[in-house]
């Protein structure tokens, strides 16, 4: 990253740029995804309660951010290798819940990385993560974990994750690229977290969140997807569940 082309954004001024940062995420993933209840309900707070925990960084020239990193602070007592099938679903509540009670947390969970689509190639992914890290450094806790999204499943959603994720490159690295940036920054994939985001509607919903029309129940392939959606026209229900990837970044 040029120094002279981008800056961090100080987590004092998080607030001022909630709204292009908002709109940032949401155009990183397919608008279904969106309508996941805990995202929903849930968002606001790392901008309200958890903005020491989030990464941002403005490109100079214009003042608006180009790269994101969202994360939240949790508790968690156990072996790393016991961390919840419900991955990103779970943790947001977890932090949530945490802070309400007044926990101290002790472990940090990276939610969301994103960048602006004519930026990728600057290694801003990267240095988002980085910065994660070096947060997490700080406050003392022992890793990073994050719920991975692979960048590149969704070209394969017929794949089982637990497939997916044994195939490799030349040089062995995962053939994800959004797992090999994790690899290659020190983190190791700990298991993947098969029901980590959960999306419920109705078929009038889906229909309108897709494009698609959906004329029978059954497995549909969308687009943005990492698996099926499976819709039901006697209930009057589609259901998405996505498998995510549990990885775990060492601050030792």
């Amino acid at each position: 990253m040029n120094s002279s082309n981008f800056q961090r954004l100080h987590p004092a001024n998080l607030n001022r740029y909630r709204d292009p940062v908002i709109q940032l995420a949401r155009r990183s993933w397919a608008p279904f995804m969106w309508h996941n209840a805990f995202a929903r309900e849930h968002w606001h707070n790392l901008f309200d309660h958890f903005s020491e925990y989030q990464a941002v960084i403005v490109e100079t020239s214009t003042d608006r951010p180009v790269a994101i990193g969202h994360s939240l602070p949790f508790r968690w007592e156990e072996d790393l290798a016991n961390l919840p099938e419900e991955g990103w679903d779970w943790v947001i509540q977890k932090a949530i819940h945490d802070h309400k009670e007044g926990i101290q947390p002790n472990l940090q969970a990276a939610l969301f990385v994103a960048v602006q689509e004519e930026y990728q190639k600057h290694g801003l992914s990267m240095v988002i993560l980085q910065i994660l890290r070096e947060i997490a450094a700080s406050k003392g806790f022992n890793h990073l974990v994050v719920p991975v999204r692979p960048s590149e499943k969704s070209k394969y959603p017929l794949i089982s994750m637990d497939d997916y994720i044994t195939w490799k490159t030349q040089e062995g690295l995962p053939f994800d690229a959004w797992l090999r940036v994790h690899i290659r920054a020190g983190g190791k994939i700990i298991k993947i977290c098969h029901q980590s985001k959960t999306i419920h509607g109705s078929r009038a919903e889906w229909e309108e969140w897709t494009g698609m029309k959906f004329p029978q129940s059954g497995l549909y392939v969308i687009p943005g997807a990492l698996n099926p959606i499976e819709i039901n026209i006697e209930k009057n229900e589609g259901v998405y569940i996505e498998p995510n990837v549990w990885v775990a970044h060492s601050m030792a």
